[in-house]
């Protein structure tokens, strides 16, 4: 009984030991077959974008564990694996779109079992014979007419996917002033070429614009203005010189100009600066039209020496011109009437006319002093009896720079 269990034993062991080899055996053989499998894809070209997946053709395919080989590629715009597929029973690997519409370097692994067993490299090259857009830059868009000042244009063309062109590709950068085209050629340079525009020497508006091939930019401007502004002079201009409180004068600049001749922008802004002999000063502001500032003001009401001169702030100024005003009577005349008023005037001016209403007129008597503005001609003051009793007094009377002193009694 013991004998037969034993045997049963013994053949059970048997027959594990035997299954374990043969296992071990097939086990080995796959391996050895996987081990002896090639796989191979041909050198990679470098080639141009597109917008559309790319294959990529094996040299040498041993279907064996066909399930563990990937293609790995690496670019400017990321990574990506990919596994073989078959058309009409032919392996290739498929570049997807997202991967072949972006130019730049790429490399790649092959990978078989998680171990690499081709790598290399290749270019996807922007397509030169399918040109997009040409951008283009510039700036400032303001500058100023003299040899110091410049702009600058960039130019960065590209192709349909908006990937950059190659370095050494000609492209025409233009401009354009009055009647002057100017074309220059350049070559790209990390994908873009650039100019400096030196600034004219005149006002006005500079155009910009590049070409490449078939493919132009838009068109971009610039503002020529015009430099610092050079000394001016002034002059006055009125009907008269006659101090009537009523006429007006103007001031006029020459017209204001640049080192090379431009005219000044209009909007400029101009101080007028004026003083008179006694002291007074003031200021008019005014802006250039065409390059000319103009100011006005009114005559004084008495006898006067003005100084003038005429500023753009911390640039240029004008030499001081000056203006003198005379009187427009020569006398004073006064009455008193019955009633204790007294009349000063008729004033009548340098043609014989009344002068006009609102000339002020001073009224001076036993140290107080009365003031008036003319009406007709005249201005009236009336003396209190309880503050002038009946006697002599005399008057000192002041307007339009003039001064008169009477002696008259008052009843």
């Amino acid at each position: 009984m013991n004998t037969s269990k034993n045997i049963t034993v013994f053949a059970l062991i048997t027959i594990t030991v035997i299954s374990l080899l043969l296992l071990s055996m097939f086990s080995l053989q796959k391996e050895i077959k996987d081990s002896q499998a090639t796989f191979s894809i041909k050198q990679i070209e470098n080639r141009a974008v597109s917008n559309k997946e790319q294959y990529v053709s094996f040299e040498t395919y041993d279907g064996t564990g066909s399930d563990d080989i990937y293609l790995i590629l690496s670019g400017t715009y990321g990574t990506v694996v990919l596994e073989s597929a078959f058309v009409d029973l032919v392996p290739y690997f498929f570049i997807p779109e997202s991967f072949t519409k972006h130019a730049g370097i790429v490399t790649y692994t092959l990978v078989h079992n998680k171990k690499p067993i081709q790598e290399g490299s290749f270019k996807l090259l922007a397509n030169t014979r399918n040109l997009g857009a040409v951008e283009t830059y510039l700036g400032p868009r303001s500058i100023i007419a003299n040899v110091r000042d410049y702009t600058m244009l960039v130019s960065i063309p590209t192709d349909m996917l908006d990937n950059l062109l190659p370095d050494n590709t000609q492209i025409d950068l233009k401009t354009q002033f009055k009647t002057a085209i100017t074309t220059t050629e350049h070559t790209l340079n990390s994908g873009f070429a650039w100019k400096r525009i030196s600034s004219p020497l005149q006002t006005g508006r500079l155009s910009t614009g590049s070409t490449l091939g078939s493919s132009s930019s838009k068109e971009l401007i610039v503002d020529i203005f015009p430099d610092l502004a050079q000394e001016f002079s002034i002059r006055a201009v009125s009907n008269h010189n006659y101090a009537d409180g009523n006429e007006i004068i103007s001031f006029e600049t020459t017209q204001i100009k640049d080192a090379h001749g431009n005219i000044m922008t209009d909007g400029m802004q101009v101080t007028f600066y004026i003083r008179n002999d006694t002291g007074a000063f003031w200021q008019i502001h005014t802006t250039t039209v065409n390059g000319y500032a103009f100011a006005k003001a009114l005559h004084p009401q008495a006898p006067s020496n003005w100084q003038v001169t005429a500023a753009i702030a911390g640039i240029a100024k004008s030499p001081e011109i000056s203006k003198t005003f005379t009187s427009i009577i020569e006398t004073i005349p006064m009455t008193v009437r019955k009633n204790r008023q007294v009349v000063v005037g008729p004033l009548t001016s340098y043609l014989g006319q009344l002068v006009q209403d609102g000339i002020g007129v001073s009224f001076h008597i036993h140290g107080t002093t009365y003031e008036a503005l003319t009406k007709n001609g005249e201005a009236q003051f009336y003396l209190k009896a309880e503050d002038y009793p009946k006697g002599a007094y005399t008057f000192t009377i002041q307007t339009l720079g003039l001064e008169a002193t009477h002696k008259t009694t008052v009843e």
